[in-house]
């Protein structure tokens, strides 16, 4: 084999292998330790934080349900102002803010009951029938079930002394939905809802909630809601209308309304 034979053969292997395709290696978009492939950490809803320095402190963020209302009410819709530039920094908010207490009229926890405006109601899907929005007021859940059931019980009675009395209101729905499911909505039932001694929303966590049918209701905070026995305290409506009464002041006691009831 000649020179110029072996040149021929070095160009032509030289030619096709500028057609070959070079492997690519892969890069992963998965997560490790918490960091993204961009190589930035995932912040996604931070758990509240409290620094020492202000500007490290996390406020708590607010629930969907707290964000929607918020959103309908026109709040946030504006920028907030920029501080001026030697302004010290805002100290964050707490981490669980209380719900604001509702205002009650005075008058015993019967009293109080008897006259509360419960959340709002709003006519959703059913209401396209009847001309109405579905984000349109349909009315209020009230306490009148519950009123009627201590009444009927006997366990009014009980609650017309000094107290003072922590009561954890069913609204009128929920009597009608424990009815259907359960039975009776007795005196027992009733005294279930019934806590001795006054505890605002701001000592749920704490408290020991001992009811006057001798049972201890279980305490525990989950998804940035309070919970008792399961039900949430301080349940938020959506839209613009009456969120659930909570600390309901009464010359004897604490009013706390609840969507379901706390025997279910």
């Amino acid at each position: 084999m000649n020179f110029s034979q072996v040149a021929l053969i070095a160009a032509l292997v030289g030619s096709a292998s500028a057609f070959t395709p070079v492997s690519q290696q892969g890069v992963s978009t998965a997560l490790f330790n918490g960091l993204g492939a961009g190589g930035m950490a995932d912040t996604r809803d931070p758990d509240a934080l409290d620094h020492d320095d202000p500007r490290k402190s996390i406020s708590a963020a607010p629930s969907f349900e707290e964000y929607l209302k918020l959103r309908d009410s026109g709040g946030g819709a504006a920028p907030a102002a920029a501080a001026p530039a030697a302004a010290a920094p805002a100290v964050a908010a707490p981490a669980a803010a209380a719900p604001a207490a509702a205002v009650g009229g005075g008058g015993n926890v019967m009293g109080t009951l008897a006259g509360l405006e419960g959340p709002g109601q709003v006519w959703g899907a059913e209401g396209i029938a009847v001309g109405k929005e579905e984000s349109d007021l349909k009315g209020y859940d009230n306490f009148g079930l519950f009123v009627a059931r201590l009444e009927s019980s006997g366990v009014a009675a009980e609650l017309a002394g000094a107290g003072p009395f922590t009561i954890f209101a069913p609204v009128d729905s929920a009597i009608e939905s424990y009815e259907k499911m359960f039975g009776p909505f007795d005196a027992n039932v009733c005294k279930m809802h019934i806590v001795t001694g006054k505890v605002p929303t701001s000592q749920v966590s704490s408290a020991t909630l001992s009811t006057l049918s001798g049972e201890t209701l279980t305490y525990k905070r989950a998804v940035r809601k309070d919970f008792v026995n399961d039900i949430v305290i301080g349940e938020k409506t959506f839209g613009q209308y009456n969120d659930f009464p909570v600390d309901v002041e009464c010359s004897n006691g604490l009013i706390h309304a609840i969507s379901l009831s706390l025997a279910s």
